[in-house]
């Protein structure tokens, strides 16, 4: 399953943060007055997030930076570089700047969970989980953040396969903060990958009752559906997850997978190209779509929307690692141009990243060909 975390820009109130006691003795954050300057800058950044354009994601880059060097404790432009650094694909610059908002403003549940996306996608498991954890021991136990907190840390334990501990992880948090539908379907793709499909359907069924519009419990049963050869009643779950929220976009994709797997390339591209019509950055998507054309014959189409992906995903993603191989093995396989696939593969050996799936497929293939 593919997860999807949307990390938002919002303007919000400037002012950097300091420790104070209320009157009951507990420990709570104040924000100070913000530098005018730099809260002008501040502004000015969002202004151009809002207002969109081709120069917008630059300016706004640079107006944040201006607002820290001119008040290096407006966490608010951290926080938000530490977004656009993780949209970009630079983890590390991203769980940086993060790193800065916290220092200024600890008790930000965003910021926290943020860093630990940032963490988790850049492979730092134990960085990930101690902030997921840190976030659910300062959480108030009604902050809704708790629960979304519980069910990330969950599903990177089930990653792990550390399954007794996401389940205990889960439980803690509905004894605590109660249930909502993240939880539920946590839970439930947890029992799908222990292939306890039973329980797993108990903890859908319990988790429509809570919320019989959320759009992630269909989506989590088309999948036990799948794993069940139900393949029929795993396309009704994912169309109507799709129907109950078209920005849903996990079922339309995970749709789109299993027709391409099963070679319906025209349904899979018909699902991918509503994808890519509302999200153009999703590289994934873009790739997928690629494959649906590869599939049927549109080969100039496959290489186009590979190499746009070549050139705009963030330079250590896997979706660029993916067009990368893709467009190597369609030059060799598909176009008869040898001499270019293999300076794709070879590009493609130097700049993806040691783990990327697709690397022994890669060498396999160089070697086929000759060096």
């Amino acid at each position: 399953m593919r997860i999807l975390i949307l990390l938002v820009l919002t303007l919000v109130a400037c002012g950097s943060a300091t420790k104070k006691i209320d009157p009951k003795g507990r420990t709570v954050t104040r924000l100070d007055p913000v530098n005018p300057k730099a809260a002008k800058e501040f502004e000015a950044a969002m202004r151009a997030l809002r207002l969109g354009g081709p120069d917008a994601h630059d300016t706004a880059k640079a107006r944040l930076k201006s607002a820290i060097e001119i008040d290096p404790k407006l966490w608010e432009a951290w926080f938000d570089l530490g977004i656009i650094a993780y949209k970009d694909g630079d983890d590390d610059a991203a769980i940086g700047h993060f790193s800065k908002a916290l220092a200024i403003y600890k008790d930000h549940t965003p910021a926290l969970l943020a860093r630990a996306e940032a963490h988790r996608r850049a492979g730092h498991k134990k960085d990930a989980r101690t902030d997921y954890e840190t976030a659910l021991r300062t959480t108030e136990e009604s902050d809704p953040n708790r629960r979304d907190a519980a069910a990330r840390l969950a599903s990177l334990l089930r990653d792990s396969g550390d399954f007794d501990d996401a389940v205990a992880v889960l439980r803690d948090t509905v004894r605590l903060s109660g249930v909502n539908a993240k939880i539920f379907t946590e839970l439930a793709l947890i029992y799908i990958q222990q292939k306890r499909y039973e329980l797993a359907e108990l903890v859908l069924q319990k988790g429509l009752e809570a919320d019989a519009k959320d759009p992630a419990l269909y989506n989590a049963g088309a999948l036990l559906a799948l794993r069940q050869g139900k393949a029929q009643e795993a396309f009704d779950r994912f169309d109507r997850a799709v129907s109950l929220d078209p920005n849903y976009i996990d079922a339309r994709f995970n749709k789109a997978s299993v027709l391409l797997d099963a070679g319906d390339y025209a349904r899979a591209k018909t699902e991918l190209m509503v994808i890519v019509e509302k999200r153009p950055d999703d590289y994934a998507a873009v790739v997928a779509l690629g494959l649906a054309h590869r599939g049927l014959k549109e080969l100039k189409e496959a290489k186009k929307v590979w190499e746009n992906v070549i050139k705009e995903a963030p330079k250590r993603s896997a979706a660029r690692s993916d067009a990368m191989f893709n467009v190597a093995i369609l030059k060799v396989d598909f176009l008869e141009d040898i001499p270019g696939g293999k300076a794709d593969l070879e590009r493609y050996l130097q700049e993806a990243p040691s783990n990327h799936g697709k690397r022994s497929a890669a060498e396999e293939k160089r070697k086929e060909l000759g060096k």
